[in-house]
């Protein structure tokens, strides 16, 4: 716990001194603009996701984007695939990934948002015990749907974000024992903290804490299943590099620590994860 104590401190030191904000591990929202929309591009060397990795130490690409409905209102999507046929490898941990998001955004005010999202996620190859189909919501479907409420003080002179995800339906079920075969709905939730500080030469830095509190379901399998899990501490560095007045290029390097207790949980994936990437982003 004295470790833990350390590297959370090591993350949120300098937080005062931060100046721009923008979010990380939840899909991209940008500020609402009627009639304007978002199309994005990632490249990077793997798929790290709230302390969990998904689809082995293979290259991804994701593709993501946003169409504002209204000054308010925006829906969105997020894809990713690393073009691996089989979906599992001979030590048994996932090898084949693709997955598919559908979102709705709502802005309450200048710094809170409300966010719907839909994670489709089905296997790249038949599982026995599993469906992939799109509408099943059941406790072997392949679905979840996540009601996230995302805080941005940067209008308010505060760099500082925070989000809270609760799992509303779909493969979140938890079982009293190995005879409860239709279980429960766990509403699994997950805390994030980050501020982002804009460092000299245009290098942003953004550290991160994120926790699970109620891990019953197991759906963070990389996490403790018998209480609080810090399952996310990380920082992300990036660089925007602008090819021309609508194209950006961000370049970044993401560093990612679990710290949960329970090391056997994390299998062959290891609890530190170093992720490289860059981004082609396309807006009007």
């Amino acid at each position: 716990m004295k470790k833990l104590s350390v590297i959370v401190a090591m993350l949120l030191t300098g937080a005062v001194f931060a100046q721009t904000q923008a979010t990380d591990s939840t899909k991209a929202v940008v500020e609402p603009i009627k009639g304007t929309w978002d199309l994005n591009l990632d490249l990077a060397s793997r798929y790290i996701w709230r302390g969990q990795s998904w689809g082995g130490n293979y290259p991804v690409a994701q593709i993501y984007g946003t169409y504002n409905v209204t000054d308010r209102f925006s829906v969105g999507f997020w894809g990713t695939h690393n073009f691996k046929k089989e979906y599992f490898d001979e030590n048994g941990t996932t090898k084949g990934y693709r997955e598919l998001d559908l979102i709705l955004n709502y802005t309450v005010s200048d710094f809170l948002t409300v966010s719907l999202q839909q994670y489709y996620w089905p296997s790249t190859d038949r599982q026995e015990g599993t469906s992939n189909k799109f509408f099943d919501w059941g406790n072997s479907s392949s679905n979840t749907l996540d009601l996230i409420l995302m805080f941005d003080f940067s209008e308010h002179g505060l760099p500082l974000w925070f989000t809270s995800s609760t799992f509303l339906a779909g493969n979140d079920f938890k079982y009293k024992d190995e005879f409860d075969e239709k279980g429960k709905q766990n509403y699994t939730t997950y805390m994030e903290v980050g501020y982002n500080y804009e460092a000299p030469f245009g290098i942003n830095i953004a550290p991160v804490v994120g926790v699970v509190w109620n891990n019953k379901a197991q759906y963070y399998n990389a996490g403790d299943y018998d209480k609080p899990s810090f399952v996310n501490l990380g920082c992300k560095l990036s660089k925007e590099v602008k090819l021309s007045e609508s194209i950006v290029m961000p370049i970044w390097l993401s560093y990612t620590y679990n710290a949960t207790d329970a090391r056997e949980n994390l299998g062959f994936l290891n609890h530190q994860f170093l992720v490289a990437g860059v981004t082609f982003s396309l807006s009007k």
